[in-house]
């Protein structure tokens, strides 16, 4: 399913009576967002008055339910995460995986609500957990279904393992993104979210993979992450120009979004460029990354792109290409 305009603006005004403020959180120009109203009052699901704006018994029944949280929810929910991902497998730079630091990763699932993204019965494909941002997600209560695509068996396992105990909407599969996704579910998703590897054909592989998984139209969305320390502008260029040629819309880059906990060989492979100033460990936490968000348009029709050649992990601007080259 997805939120259809009207049905957006049903579960705004579920939050909200003034007609400013839904105004500017509506996303649709104002002319349009003046005849979208004049049509739900005319349909008996909203009443206007000066100033105000109010769903009817059957517009209340109608609208949607959007997931928020407030910083005592959004706490209760890391709380419950801490514990369940508490015995996690450790990342392994073989699938250049790397955690998400707890609070960049409660903040993501924030976004996704801020957004609307996260509402009662949203279909969601995950490209790679090592975060576990799948148990994350289904313990907010929201989605129909979590799907995680992943290669590394340690972690599918795992997450089966904590979807079928904790009864949480998570299905798991054992994946290689290089290949496509099973047909059977190719367009069938809301929302996609995925760190990817950050050469070029890493960037194609996971956003195409996930671009493949949403279901035809338009008002689906996509969430991932993109760093300044493994990729460039120029990266960042090629990949916009890839997106702008397809129906889709980037609406939001968010800088710094999310920052990953230091690793341990984070040390022994900056040690292998030979600079003075690298001997000693990262206090806190330093790798960051922007979340980009993605939006289908009208026209949208879910692909199955051939991916790039070329390693999907490492190129010049890998963090450990020099201990690789050394190795």
């Amino acid at each position: 399913m997805k939120l259809h305009p009207e049905e957006r603006l049903l579960a705004l005004l579920a939050e909200t009576a003034d007609p400013w403020e839904l105004a500017g959180r509506a996303r649709v120009p104002f002319p349009v967002l003046v005849g979208m109203l004049r049509d739900l009052e005319e349909r008996g699901l909203v009443e206007a008055a000066p100033g105000r704006l109010t769903l009817t018994a059957e517009g209340r029944e109608r609208a949607p339910r959007l997931v928020r949280f407030d910083g005592r929810a959004l706490a209760a929910l890391a709380r419950r995460y801490r514990k369940l991902a508490a015995e996690r497998p450790a990342a392994t730079d073989a699938f250049d995986q790397g955690h998400l630091t707890l609070e960049s990763l409660m903040d993501r699932v924030a976004e996704l609500a801020a957004w609307g993204d996260l509402f009662e019965g949203v279909r969601i494909a995950v490209m790679g957990d090592d975060d576990l941002f799948s148990i994350a997600l289904g313990l907010s209560g929201a989605p129909a279904k979590v799907t995680v695509f992943e290669i590394d068996e340690r972690l599918t396992a795992f997450i089966g393992e904590l979807a079928e105990r904790h009864r949480l909407p998570v299905e798991v599969y054992t994946h290689d993104l290089r290949k496509p996704l099973p047909r059977s579910h190719r367009g069938r998703y809301d929302v996609f979210v995925c760190d990817p590897s950050e050469t070029r054909a890493g960037l194609r592989m996971f956003v195409g993979r996930g671009l493949s998984a949403l279901a035809p139209g338009a008002g689906r969305a996509g969430y991932f992450g993109v760093t300044l320390v493994e990729s460039d502008y120029e990266k960042w260029r090629e990949l916009q120009a890839w997106l702008a040629a397809q129906p889709v819309v980037i609406s939001q880059i968010r800088p710094e979004q999310g920052f990953y906990e230091n690793w341990p060989t984070q040390l022994e492979e900056a040690r292998a460029f030979g600079h003075v100033a690298f001997e000693r460990k990262a206090k806190a936490p330093w790798y960051r990354s922007a979340l980009w968000r993605l939006e289908t348009l009208d026209g949208f029709v879910p692909r199955n792109p051939r991916p790039l050649p070329g390693d999907p992990i490492a190129d010049e601007h890998y963090f450990a290409i020099a201990s690789k080259e050394r190795g």
